[in-house]
């Protein structure tokens, strides 16, 4: 996608198409500033386009009050947005509120949930709640009877990725942000502290007066000083069914950390993670799936619930999320510059989605924001190397994190 030709200059140039630099040039451009996007592949081609749209407010087991309570506020506020942005975009945008599971299905797990729950509910978390097993597999009886109970929130669910990436997309152009697809950013130009432009990977340049780099996964290439690291996951997709009483859902297979089961409108289901492999950096970008992958990923929907063993998969992906070394992205002014910013380190997209881009619109715009968002200062990780696991995958970060 190509807006005419390439700007000589611009207000802003956000670097990446996924939710979060998309996000960003709508709330920008209602800002009315001029605002050019470039994406080395196309709109949603990254993490983006390749989860499970599930709108978990606070993933994963975190014992930490005080990132608890950060990401927590942030993704409540998310939500606040998401309940209206149908309206806003006019566009569909398949979001439901459907609550979401974390189940255990052993003594250890449902020991380490009660204990999570513990710790949000003291860090003011009022809403999550702790279900036994009977109450578990009310809420879902498609689970098998090994579940041992749950961690629940009425307020998550699921939306669809791609109507929302594109929707903040086509209604920034609405209002003149220009996109350019298909062309990559060769670097960030700057002189001292001061960011003059950008220059593509065909050489041309653009100026402006700020830098957003909203790569994710990729953002350590234009910004090395601060190390986000690239993960991979493996997902499935069933064939249309009846609509189904599951939840998007956490949990441990054998170890693993698995995720599942958005079911879309259309009737598809949506898992992935079991048996995803372990492997070194680079090859975290590679978006082939191996054998033990799909047969670990497809082996979900018969592990963890009763009733689906003849459901057929009809595809598979891999795509590339990425993380930091405190499980928080970082959002804000990159450091020892005056007018680069950075949205990137998000394994959970899609609950801080639109929020991010309200922020750093209002950071570039006002210089400051409408909720505090010091604790995802890119600073916490300026030039701070990671001594990651030299082999990994999600399981064995989740590993790693609760050693640090």
């Amino acid at each position: 996608m190509k807006n005419g030709c390439i700007p000589e200059e611009a207000d802003v140039v956000v670097i990446g198409a996924g939710i979060m630099g998309c996000s960003i040039a709508y709330y920008l451009s209602t800002e009315s500033r001029k605002v050019v996007v470039f994406e080395k592949r196309n709109i949603a081609s990254g993490a983006s386009g390749r989860n499970g749209g599930q709108v978990i407010q606070l993933e994963g087991r975190d014992k930490n009050p005080e990132t608890i309570k950060a990401r927590l506020l942030v993704a409540k506020e998310n939500n606040k947005i998401l309940k209206n942005l149908e309206k806003e975009l006019n566009v569909t945008l398949e979001y439901q509120k459907t609550g979401s599971l974390d189940i255990a299905l052993n003594k250890e797990e449902w020991k380490d949930i009660k204990e999570t729950v513990k710790i949000q509910q003291k860090a003011g978390d009022r809403e999550i709640e702790l279900l036994d097993k009977k109450e578990t597999l009310k809420k879902c009886p498609l689970l098998t009877e090994k579940v041992y109970g749950a961690r629940y929130r009425a307020s998550d669910g699921t939306i669809n990725p791609f109507f929302l990436t594109h929707g903040f997309a086509f209604n920034a152009m609405k209002k003149g942000a220009r996109f350019f697809t298909n062309i990559g950013v060769k670097k960030i130009i700057k002189d001292n502290k001061k960011i003059k432009g950008i220059e593509l990977e065909n050489g041309v340049k653009v100026k402006c007066a700020a830098v957003i780099n909203a790569t994710n996964a990729w953002s350590t290439i234009l910004c090395p000083e601060i190390d986000i690291l690239p993960l991979r996951q493996v997902a499935v997709v069933t064939e249309q069914v009846a609509k189904l009483p599951v939840y998007p859902m956490e949990a441990f297979i054998e170890g693993d950390a698995i995720f599942t089961t958005t079911q879309t409108k259309s009737g598809n289901l949506l898992a992935g993670g079991f048996r995803t492999q372990a492997r070194k950096r680079f090859f975290h970008y590679d978006e082939t799936v191996s054998p033990v992958e799909l047969s670990g990923s497809s082996a979900i929907f018969t592990r963890i619930f009763k009733g689906m063993e003849d459901i057929s998969i009809i595809r598979c992906w891999s795509g590339t999320m990425a993380v930091t070394g405190d499980c928080l992205p970082c959002i804000g002014k990159y450091p020892e510059t005056d007018n680069l910013y950075i949205a990137a380190g998000f394994s959970n997209g899609m609950a801080y989605g639109a929020i991010v881009g309200k922020l750093m619109s209002e950071l570039l715009t006002r210089g400051k924001t409408s909720i505090p968002i010091d604790i995802y200062s890119p600073e916490r990780f300026y030039k701070k190397g990671i001594n990651w696991p030299e082999l990994y995958n999600y399981t064995v970060l989740a590993e790693f994190f609760a050693r640090v």
